[in-house]
């Protein structure tokens, strides 16, 4: 097999890392279907699971809603019995949005067999290091991704004008995406 270029092995770095999105996406799809969210509710409580607590405007940030947006995804959240809004002890007036019991004993029956399939085959797959070098990459990959997240958060919309300006039988968005993404 011919030697590939850095160009090449990034580019099928990146077409594999959006298959992965993917596939990630459809399970979380049919998570939320198991707890009866939505998906931007789920994403929102994955985000408070994964820091382990945060207060409203955090997670706004986080997860790209507004503030508006957040209290109403908290509302159901809470109404659904998976989080819950907790003052900070040093600041009654700072509330913490955590992740309740009844959440982290569905998200077991949820994800606990997929984590269980995760920590099988990566350890049979990778050695420690090459761990090491994967997670350097998901953390770049997660910068990389914030960064454009708030390129886009400070850009004036412009969909008006790409989709007016898209020829026919394409989307401007497919113009736009680095050769390398399908």
């Amino acid at each position: 097999m011919a030697k590939r270029s850095k160009k090449q092995l990034v580019n099928e770095l990146i077409r594999e890392f959006r298959t992965c999105a993917n596939e990630d996406a459809a399970f979380e799809n049919l998570a939320a279907e198991q707890l009866v969210v939505s998906e931007s509710d789920l994403r929102c409580i994955n985000i408070v699971e994964n820091t382990g607590g945060l207060t409203a405007g955090e997670l706004a940030v986080r997860s790209g809603l507004s503030g508006g947006a957040i209290t109403g995804v908290i509302d159901r959240l809470e109404r659904a019995g998976l989080a819950g809004r907790v003052f900070e002890p040093a600041d009654r007036r700072r509330v913490r949005v955590q992740v309740t019991a009844a959440f982290e004993a569905r998200a077991e029956r949820i994800w606990g067999p997929l984590a269980a399939d995760w920590h099988s085959t990566l350890s049979r797959a990778f050695t420690p290091e090459e761990l090491e070098r994967i997670t350097d990459f998901l953390r770049a990959a997660t910068e990389i991704a914030r960064r454009h997240a708030d390129r886009l958060r400070e850009a004036p919309d412009r969909s008006d004008r790409l989709a007016a300006s898209a020829p026919t039988g394409s989307s401007a968005a497919s113009r736009h995406r680095p050769a390398a993404i399908p």
